[in-house]
């Protein structure tokens, strides 16, 4: 199961199910495949709430529950609230999707629970936006990623992989936090590169940079296991990662005059972190 094995007590049995390993690892090859030709032209981060999450978007986001499972030849996103398959994906995509998840269940979780209260506004304010935004992204690739799971070959889903580079690289996806994170790496384009390779994207530096927690191989990406020490890991990772917009974990990370757009990513300039010298 890609995300929460408890959902198997309410779910059919998946005699697919049979194998935690990863698909995408165990492959020390696999054949190139046509992208999704309609989306070329969508602009990255066009789907981001640059003026903040509003109540009904939190609403939104926390009327699904995901978790996914395989089902004959490709995965099953499916709502354990209803039991309601939402979502269809190609095995090519078996790592990216439990990831994907996780990163959705956490955001749950801290959403659901009022975590956020603990935290700073801004950074509260910061991981609500990001939420939404996997929100849209999520509901922006699902008929795309079923086109790309029936076609044949099963394709791929540029957005979505473009999330994912996102994810691997900066670990947010405020636009202003990609346009600094590629002016402090101008050797390493953000989007390049193939996201399904593992000698390309070894999602080993990932829980280095962030964090095994945020990362969420260690715990199989199963939801079940956001409490506890693991709940508290998780938390104190986020906050590193979204403690203020100019204190992100990349060290070296400067800013320029004139390259911050905080003040459309934090709702409007309120609680915006002070600039760095």
């Amino acid at each position: 199961m890609w995300g929460d094995p408890s959902s198997s007590a309410s779910l059919p049995p998946r005699s697919a199910m049979a194998g935690e390993q990863s698909l995408v690892e165990s492959s020390s090859h696999w054949a190139p495949l046509e992208v999704d030709a309609d989306e070329s032209d969508f602009a990255i981060g066009s789907l981001f709430p640059f003026r903040g999450a509003s109540t009904l978007d939190i609403q939104s986001f926390l009327q699904l529950n995901l978790v996914a499972t395989i089902s004959g030849d490709h995965g099953e996103i499916i709502d354990i609230m209803t039991s309601t398959v939402v979502a269809t994906a190609p095995m090519h995509y078996w790592d990216l999707i439990r990831r994907f998840l996780w990163r959705r269940g956490i955001y749950h979780k801290l959403l659901n629970d009022n975590i956020l209260d603990s935290f700073s506004d801004h950074v509260a304010n910061s991981v609500r936006c990001n939420a939404v935004h996997l929100n849209s992204v999520f509901h922006w690739i699902r008929q795309r990623l079923a086109t790309a799971t029936y076609s044949t070959p099963p394709g791929r889903v540029k957005y979505f992989e473009a999330y994912m580079h996102e994810e691997f690289y900066v670990g947010r996806h405020e636009p202003s936090a990609l346009i600094i994170w590629q002016k402090k790496n101008p050797t390493t384009d953000l989007w390049a590169g193939d996201i399904l390779s593992k000698e390309q994207f070894d999602w080993r530096d990932v829980q280095e940079r962030f964090g095994d927690a945020w990362e969420g191989k260690r715990f199989r990406w199963h939801i079940l296991a956001l409490n506890g020490d693991t709940l508290k890991s998780v938390v104190e990772d986020c906050q590193t990662i979204f403690d203020t917009f100019y204190g992100h974990p990349y060290t070296t990370m400067a800013v320029f005059s004139g390259d911050s757009e905080e003040s459309r990513c934090y709702g409007g300039g309120k609680n915006i972190p002070n600039q760095a010298p």
